[in-house]
């Protein structure tokens, strides 16, 4: 044993003998760490505006805040009313990370610089200290439509059941390879996720890498084929941490590769895929939120639900609560945002509300075009990238500011951190989620998306501190020794809605599966509701749930154990309503005689949906 770590074993001795405190566990500091980034003030280069690609200098000349770090906060006893309180012994789920895809384009771009350059653009990315610090990165199996080259896959040709052709030389030779090797010397904690467009066109209805439908019969040479992708690429020194089963299953290009695969078929490739690969993540779907909850029930049967470990989705269609939907029916598994470029302050809110509908994971989508929109062959106009390079002179390259929207997160929060429990706050004023790390430091990521600076208080247990975030700008809070500051306080009282009547308890009995209905305000203990820094609002010991822990419209709103499901968490907002899985308390009719039943109902910040909470 090296003198080093005899030193250190004899110093933890003395410090365990002392009653010291490990720096994981020491009090919360007086002071809080404060970063901010901005969108652009200049004219013509809105979030998602194409001008981004014309000159990105101009733009980034108007962006106040560029991950810019602002002097740190006072903390101070807690008093008065607090804007954001933060409950840290309510935990969620654990986060993987955050990202971006090193896909063909991004690479064929970075091949482009010269040595110097490239180093720098992937620092830029994945350096945890001098760069955003990704550290989730997916890749292609073949060829998506962000490519510089020609569709392939990596067994083209005639039907070849064997796969005695399959080789990734292609990626070899189109610098893959090389750039994730670099990669992962930056960052060694690098995870790398890889994603098929399509499979061998002999696998498919089509005989075609554009469209068609996966054959059945092929399922197993399937799972064969990512077996030898994932062992080809472990042989290069690059470990993949997981695989999803097929690029947007239900979706089929007309003009770029694609591939049709029934919820059914994932079932039967899941377990295939697991035989092969017994230690790779396998994630389903992959997907859009509208068809996700629909498309998990059909994968995640009994025989194959062992065989996958969560379930990804894509931003294009829905609402991230789906993801929290699956979460509620499926706890032990992992669901996971796995693409979607966002822009703006809009886009970090997008980002905080996958986290709070319990994503491990936020991944973008292409990192880098040039100021020519290439290379790619998609078939629509791309949305601008975080990072733009110059086609005349490659090293040149600009951050956007949504490149610093997202370091907001990924710079701060730390794989291993749990979300912990906070009020997500009005898009009138600011929102948030929040994060304990692993060094027990307490990340709150505060989002304002109007037009005027906020004022908000943060409070954690018996501390908080105030701060004001300026308009159109997303501020990280880092305030270390806070993870176990505990909880804030809870409000209880009646919930008054309409007509004046008060929700109850029918019958002051909180018996699972009771409805809960309107009463006239009298007081009584059925009428007492907490509502707690967790987002759950109880009565008599049970929680307010949407029964089934489904937000259709019409669904009884009922009592049952308080077990931390989605289905239990209401987000009271400034508009009166109080909302849970998208949807808003609702006293159906809209009549307040006594008995009336509540519901969940689209929010239209109708007066039936208006409350009055505990003060």
């Amino acid at each position: 044993m090296s003198r080093t770590k005899v030193a250190a074993m004899l110093a933890a001795v003395v410090a365990t003998a002392a009653g010291l405190s490990s720096p994981a566990h020491a009090a919360a500091a007086t002071t809080v760490q404060v970063y901010l980034s901005s969108e652009s003030r200049t004219a013509g280069y809105e979030p998602k505006n194409g001008n981004w690609y014309t000159n990105p200098a101009t733009g980034l000349a108007g962006t106040p805040y560029q991950l810019s770090r602002q002097a740190d906060l006072a903390t101070a006893a807690a008093g008065g009313t607090a804007t954001i309180t933060v409950d840290t012994t309510q935990q969620f789920q654990t986060v993987l990370g955050v990202g971006s895809s090193l896909e063909e384009s991004t690479i064929y771009n970075l091949s482009r610089m010269s040595a110097a350059g490239r180093d720098a653009a992937l620092r830029a990315l994945v350096d945890p200290v001098n760069g955003a610090g990704f550290n989730v990165a997916r890749i292609t199996l073949g060829t998506s439509d962000f490519t510089s080259h020609d569709f392939y896959t990596y067994d083209d040709g005639a039907a070849d059941p064997t796969l005695a052709r399959f080789s990734i030389q292609r990626d070899i030779d189109y610098h893959i390879i090389s750039t994730l090797q670099q990669a992962l010397a930056i960052n060694p904690n690098l995870k790398i996720f890889a994603s098929a467009w399509s499979a061998p066109p002999w696998m498919k209805t089509s005989n075609n890498i554009i469209g068609g439908s996966l054959l059945s019969q092929y399922i197993p040479t399937l799972a064969s084929y990512y077996g030898k992708a994932v062992r080809a690429y472990a042989a290069q020194g690059i470990p993949i941490h997981a695989l999803t089963l097929q690029n947007e299953p239900l979706f089929q290009p007309a003009d770029y590769p694609g591939m049709l695969v029934s919820a059914d078929q994932e079932r039967q490739l899941a377990k295939a895929v697991r035989t092969e690969l017994p230690t790779t993540k396998i994630w389903a779907f992959d997907h859009n939120f509208s068809e996700g909850v629909s498309y998990a029930a059909g994968v995640l049967t009994a025989d194959a639900r062992s065989s996958v470990d969560g379930i990804a989705f894509h931003d294009y269609a829905g609402d991230p609560s789906a993801m929290a939907t699956v979460k509620a029916t499926y706890p032990e598994k992992d669901v996971l945002m796995t693409e979607r470029s966002v822009w703006g302050t809009s886009g970090a809110d997008r980002i905080v509300q996958y986290f709070r509908n319990q994503a491990t994971l936020y991944e973008g989508w292409v990192s880098m075009l040039d100021q020519n929109r290439s290379p790619e062959r998609w078939s629509g106009s791309p949305d601008p990238t975080m990072l733009v390079q110059s086609p005349s002179n490659p090293d040149t390259f600009w951050k956007l500011p949504d490149y610093n929207m997202i370091a907001q997160f990924s710079k701060f929060v730390k794989a291993g951190a749990k979300r912990v429990a906070s009020g997500y706050g009005s898009t009138g004023s600011v929102t948030d989620v929040a994060f304990v790390n692993p060094d027990n430091s307490l990340v709150t990521v505060v989002v304002n998306q109007t037009s005027a600076n906020q004022t908000f208080t943060l409070r954690a247990g018996t501390r908080q501190f105030t701060a004001t975030l300026p308009a159109k700008t997303t501020g990280t809070y880092v305030w270390a020794g806070a993870g176990d500051a505990g909880s804030g306080p809870s409000h209880t009282g009646p919930i008054v809605g309409y007509g004046g009547k008060c929700v109850d308890v029918a019958g002051a009995n909180s018996a699972n599966g009771t409805a809960v209905q309107l009463y006239t305000c009298n007081g009584t203990a059925a009428q007492s509701w907490t509502v707690g820094t967790d987002g759950t609002v109880r009565s008599l010991g049970k929680c307010l749930d949407v029964a089934g822990a489904n937000s259709a419209n019409g669904t009884k709103v009922q009592l049952y154990d308080c077990n931390g499901t989605a289905a239990q968490q209401w987000t009271p907002n400034s508009d009166g309503t109080l909302r849970s899985l998208g949807k808003c308390l609702d006293a159906t009719g809209p009549s307040s005689a006594d008995g009336t039943r509540l519901q969940i109902w689209d929010c239209f910040a109708a007066a039936n949906q208006k409350w009055t909470l505990p003060a």
